[in-house]
């Protein structure tokens, strides 16, 4: 289960990621409201590809007061390498639904190991 996040997504529309689309072909990737939502919001993909990605497997979304926690119990962490509000709920999905991650983003790469975790 890999949950693969905004900036890899706007990433593969732009170049073809053959690792991605190698974890789609094995039905190994996972979505999540953020990630969809962020998608919607302005990433610039053809609406049919963000309808196409919202049929994906959806993990759990983290409450507010969750992320809110999340964040603070790893508030150096988040706050050295710049993440925002996005980044760290898809940081806590992945977390709590034991996936891991895959993104083309080097802050959320680097807080995901540093919060001891392996990427995809």
């Amino acid at each position: 289960m890999i949950l693969v996040d905004t900036n890899a997504w706007v990433s593969h529309a732009r170049a073809k990621d053959t690792r991605l689309a190698a974890m789609l072909e094995q039905n190994r990737v996972v979505t999540a409201d953020v990630v969809l939502g962020e998608l919607m919001l302005g990433s610039g993909l053809p609406p049919a590809l963000v309808r196409d990605l919202a049929l994906l497997p959806r993990l759990p979304s983290p409450s507010a007061a969750q992320t809110r926690a999340y964040i603070e119990r790893y508030r150096r962490t988040f706050r050295a390498f710049g993440v925002g509000w996005a980044d760290a709920q898809i940081i806590l999905t992945a977390a709590d639904s034991g996936a891991l991650l895959y993104s083309s983003d080097g802050a959320v790469r680097t807080v995901w190991r540093r919060l001891g975790f392996r990427l995809a």
